[in-house]
C-alpha cells in the first residue's frame, strides 16, 4: 500500500481512538454495573485499544493491503471468580449488546478450552437510542471472559521457555505443565463444590422510638451568594454532547505538529481533570464560558496557530509531549488566559503538575 495512504489511514484511526478511549471507559463502567446487579463476582475488568503503531504494522503487512481487517479496536477482558459465572455473563451480554458472532477459544497450549471470546459486540438498539449513548452507536468491541484460575494457568504457560532443552529446563516445563493441569482441574470442579452454609443473621436492634431524630445543621447560604459553577461531571457531559468534539481537538493537536498520542482511558480522564482545574483557575467558571472559549479558539484555526507557537517555543523537546484532546485545550487555556493565572499559586492548584505531565516529566 502507498505510504501516504497508510499515513492517512493511521491518522483516521488516531482520531477514532480518541472516541474509543472514551468509549472504553463507559463500557467498562457499564459492564461493572451490570455484573454487580446480576450478582456476578469479578476479579477485574480491563480494557485495551489498539495503538497507531499496531495499525501501521498491520497495514504494512501483506494481509493489510485494503485496511479492512482491523475491526476490533477495543478489547474488554473480564476475569471472573467462578466458572459458572461465564454462562451468566454470556446471558447478560446477549441481553445488553448485539453479538455478531461467538467464538470459543482455540485451545492454545495451557489455556483451558472454556475460555471464551465474544466478538464483535455493539450496543443494543435500545441503549444506542439513548441520548448519552447515541454517539457510540455502531462502535464494536471484543469481550474476553476468563476465570481467575484460567488467568493463572495462561500466565504460567506464557512463562514456560519451550526453547530451553537443558535438563533443568525440561524439568521446569514438566512442573509448570502439572501446575497448569491442576489449575484446569480445579476450574472444572469448582461447580461441584458444596455451597458454604450461611451464618445466622444477627439483626441490629432498631433505634429507640422515643428519641426524636436530630436534623444535621446545614449552614445557611449568605444572601446574594451565586451558585457554584459546573461540576466535573457536568463539564464531562458537555464535552460528550458533540460526537466529534474530542476527535476535532485530537486533530487540532496533530495539525499543530504534535506527535500522534493515544491515551489510555485513565490517562484521558486525568487529562480532563487537569483541564477542569486550569479552567476554574482561569475564572472560566460556567458552561457558557467554556463554550465561548472553545468557539473563540475555533475561529480561523486560532487553536492550531497558538499550539504551533507553543510547540515551536520548546523546540525539539516538544516532540516527546503527550498531547491528547483535553491536553491541547489545557495548553490553550494556559496561553490565552495567562493574565488570570500568573498571580495565582499554580503549584498548589495543580497546574504546574498538569504541564509537567504533558511534557513527560510527571508520570
Amino acid at each position: 500500500m502507498d505510504k501516504n495512504r497508510i499515513n492517512e489511514l493511521v491518522l483516521d484511526y488516531a482520531e477514532k481512538l480518541a472516541l474509543y478511549g472514551e468509549y472504553s471507559l463507559r463500557i467498562r463502567n457499564l459492564i461493572g454495573d451490570l455484573v454487580r446487579q446480576d450478582g456476578i463476582q469479578t476479579c477485574g475488568i480491563e480494557t485495551r485499544t489498539k495503538n497507531p503503531s499496531e495499525i501501521a504494522n498491520f497495514l504494512n503487512a501483506d494481509d493489510g493491503a485494503n485496511g479492512s481487517g482491523i475491526q476490533e479496536i477495543l478489547t474488554v477482558r473480564v476475569t471472573l471468580r467462578f466458572p459458572e459465572d461465564i454462562q451468566k455473563m454470556k446471558e447478560m451480554i446477549f441481553s445488553e449488546f448485539n453479538p455478531d458472532f461467538v467464538q470459543a477459544d482455540t485451545g492454545q497450549a495451557g489455556i483451558p478450552e472454556e475460555t471464551n471470546a465474544l466478538s464483535l459486540l455493539t450496543l443494543s438498539e435500545s441503549r444506542a437510542s439513548l441520548r448519552e449513548w447515541r454517539k457510540y452507536k455502531g462502535l464494536g468491541f471484543s469481550l474476553e471472559l476468563r476465570t481467575v484460575l484460567q488467568e493463572a494457568a495462561a500466565a504460567i504457560s506464557m512463562r514456560i521457555n519451550k526453547n530451553d532443552d537443558s535438563g533443568a529446563g525440561i524439568e521446569l516445563r514438566g512442573k509448570m505443565a502439572r501446575l497448569v493441569a491442576l489449575l484446569e482441574d480445579a476450574n472444572e470442579n469448582f461447580p461441584l463444590m458444596p455451597e458454604p452454609e450461611e451464618a445466622e443473621d444477627n439483626p441490629v436492634p432498631p433505634p429507640p422510638q422515643n428519641e426524636p431524630e436530630v436534623e444535621p445543621d446545614v449552614p445557611a447560604k449568605p444572601e446574594g451568594e451565586a451558585e457554584a459553577g459546573y461540576s466535573d461531571d457536568e463539564l464531562y457531559v458537555f464535552f460528550n454532547e458533540d460526537v466529534k468534539l474530542l476527535s476535532k481537538w485530537n486533530s487540532t493537536a496533530i495539525k499543530a505538529g504534535f506527535s500522534i498520542f493515544v491515551p489510555s482511558p485513565n490517562y484521558l480522564r486525568e487529562s480532563f481533570q487537569y483541564l477542569c482545574k486550569i479552567l476554574r483557575a482561569a475564572d472560566v467558571c460556567t458552561i457558557p464560558e467554556v463554550r465561548e472559549f472553545l468557539e473563540e479558539m475555533a475561529q480561523e484555526d486560532r487553536a492550531v496557530t497558538l499550539l504551533k507557537t507553543t510547540r515551536s517555543a520548546f523546540g525539539k523537546d516538544s516532540a516527546a509531549w503527550r498531547v491528547d484532546a483535553f491536553s491541547a485545550m489545557f495548553l490553550l487555556v494556559l496561553d490565552v488566559k495567562w493574565e488570570a493565572l500568573k498571580d495565582k499559586d499554580l503549584d498548589e492548584l495543580g497546574i504546574k503538575k498538569g504541564s509537567a505531565r504533558i511534557s513527560g516529566m510527571e508520570n
